[in-house]
């Protein structure tokens, strides 16, 4: 249900070969996805994962009903979950997969539990909506039969696994993969590799790293990597070609491969909404517009605000603001000709990088820069 394969040609990848996207764009819209209650959501599906399974005993068996109709309306938050996160949301995924799974073994359940799918073009088939157990396993003697039981349990727990991987996979962009990134981008500007290296390997040295799966980080199921020639309406492309059991997967090599190509998602510091980086300028800030503000983006706003601050929390920027204004005033009062006044901009800007490199004492950088 969660497997899906991605062609990667540079920044583009196409999700099943269809679906064209950008890199690190998936992670980006996960990322600044909300999610409720994932750690009450992960702790259910550690105790379906445990539980999940054809009845054993006779204590078991009269429980039965209630444990896998517990179990189908939990799933089915989860596939629902599943179904609106990307690529998914993109995609036509398989749905009601443990309802699904146990109708397979429709010989298991209670015959007269079983209800006609009328709509079904197989007059044979027939379809179970509870799931009342009459015997457990344990009271079994025909080999078969405890065959087929094996089937179904190992058809359970791979179902149980795969859901409670994804909300690994979600817990693990929320709580590791967000602020690794955060990191990257401390500097506000693109990290050259040896730079990327150190902030890698501190972060693995954190003293909580790997308490739980999701604080790890690393690629969640199984991938393969080939090369290929995806062809398309105008050109053939020559792709790696991944193929993931789960999410995590791919996002883990997206993560990386942004990385390197610089594509990566950072969160707006005036909106605080993810937006994309690419190779390019870098910037703390997005582009979207601010309602009310008359087409005034973040972008436009955080850097005056950025200024703003840098000024009421730095001293030698906010001397160097005030020292600014005044030459400025001089030279719109023509006291001041253009020259001059650029000649004393350039002046200006070498004496605050002295004083903010304690290359020259505070009072002596505002006694120069006011002449």
């Amino acid at each position: 249900m969660t497997g899906f394969s991605a062609y990667f040609n540079g920044n583009t990848v196409y999700i099943n070969g269809e679906k064209k996207s950008v890199l690190g764009e998936i992670l980006e819209k996960i990322l600044d996805k909300r999610y409720r209650e994932l750690d009450k959501l992960y702790s259910e599906c550690k105790r379906y994962e445990a539980i999940l399974h054809y009845p054993e005993d006779m204590r078991e068996a009269n429980e039965s009903e209630k444990l896998f109709q517990g179990a189908i309306s939990f799933y089915a938050k989860i596939e629902q979950m599943i179904a609106n996160t990307p690529p998914y949301s993109a995609l036509d995924i398989q749905r009601d997969t443990l309802r699904t799974i146990l109708n397979m073994h429709s010989w298991a359940f209670d015959e007269d539990e079983l209800i006609d799918d009328d709509e079904s073009d197989d007059d044979n088939i027939e379809e179970h909506y509870h799931f009342y157990v009459r015997i457990g396993s344990g009271d079994m003697e025909d080999s078969e039969l405890l065959r087929d039981i094996y089937i179904l349990n190992d058809q359970l727990k791979a179902f149980a696994t795969e859901m409670r991987v994804f909300i690994e996979d979600i817990l693990r962009v929320k709580l590791t993969f967000e602020p690794f990134i955060e990191k990257i981008h401390s500097e506000s500007r693109y990290l050259d590799n040896n730079e990327t290296a150190q902030v890698l390997a501190d972060f693995k040295d954190r003293p909580q790293y790997s308490l739980y799966p999701y604080e790890r980080l690393e690629p969640s199921g199984t991938m393969k990597l080939s090369y290929e020639v995806l062809k398309k309406r105008k050109a053939s492309e020559l792709c790696q070609h991944y193929t993931f059991t789960t999410l995590g997967g791919y996002l883990y090599i997206e993560l990386f491969k942004g990385l390197e190509l610089h594509y990566l998602p950072k969160k707006c510091g005036y909106c605080e909404k993810y937006f994309l980086l690419t190779a390019g300028l870098f910037s703390d800030y997005c582009t979207r517009e601010i309602e009310g503000m008359d087409g005034r983006t973040c972008r436009d706003m955080g850097h005056r605000k950025k200024y703003a601050d840098k000024i009421k929390n730095n001293p030698c920027w906010n001397v160097y603001s005030k020292a600014y204004k005044q030459h400025y005033a001089r030279y719109m009062k023509k006291k001041m000709t253009q020259s001059e006044f650029a000649e004393w901009a350039d002046y200006a800007l070498e004496l605050r990088t002295k004083a903010e490199n304690e290359e020259i004492e505070f009072e002596v950088y505002r006694e120069r820069i006011r002449k």
